[in-house]
């Protein structure tokens, strides 16, 4: 294997495991046995490094999700199904893991670890990320003409927010329960989740009590 892609190997599983914050290119550089030199040459700094990773990872589930939804507005125009366009969404990150289990789970604890991190790292995903999330949004937006345009980006935002949590705890927290799904169960189930949240009607204005100024 080229040093490059052991070192973005190691990083993109120390950062899954621990966070961004939390990893020194110390810790890189000892686990990929390679020295500081050479994250220099191929890098630069410990934010580029970063970079790459997410281009590497993050650039071709987006183009599954544009892909998937241009075949969605080809075939089925103005009448897209809300649930198919969730599904393109959710379903490229889920795919990848059925691909390669290994590089799969430590990618979707990946993306958790991201969302929990702090503002600039977010900011750095988000550049990445955002103009998939916008193009989606406009989806969310057609698909549902009764929900008012801010309501919809806060939808999406929740929806993004439950796609990560869950690939984050889904290795552990699904351990607690009687029957243990696999990951295409699991993509079902948030996909259900992410629909309803989103289709649900919109919520009334608070209506306030002229005499006690109570919100009801």
């Amino acid at each position: 294997m080229e040093t490059k892609e052991r070192i973005l190997d190691v990083a993109e599983r120390l950062f899954a495991d621990f966070g961004y914050k939390a990893t020194s290119l110390r810790d890189i550089t000892g686990e990929a046995s390679v020295n500081l030199a050479s994250v220099n040459y191929h890098f630069g700094s410990k934010d580029a490094l970063l970079t790459a990773l997410l281009e590497r990872r993050f650039a071709p589930v987006n183009r599954r999700r544009i892909e998937l939804l241009d075949k969605l507005e080809a075939s089925a125009g103005d009448t897209m199904d809300l649930q198919e366009i969730v599904r393109a969404f959710l379903s490229p990150p889920f795919e990848l893991h059925s691909g390669n289990a290994a590089n799969g789970r430590t990618f979707l604890r990946l993306v958790g670890r991201i969302h929990a991190e702090t503002d600039d790292i977010r900011a750095a995903f988000s550049t990445l990320f955002e103009p998939t999330v916008s193009r989606f949004r406009a989806a969310f937006q057609n698909a549902l003409p009764h929900v008012d345009a801010d309501e919809v980006a806060w939808r999406t935002a929740f929806l993004v927010g439950s796609m990560a949590h869950t690939m984050m705890w889904c290795e552990s927290f699904v351990s607690h329960a009687a029957h243990r799904p696999d990951h295409s169960e699991v993509l079902e189930s948030l996909i259900q989740f992410g629909t309803a949240g989103l289709a649900t009607p919109s919520r009334q204005p608070a209506v306030v009590h002229a005499r006690t100024g109570e919100r009801r």
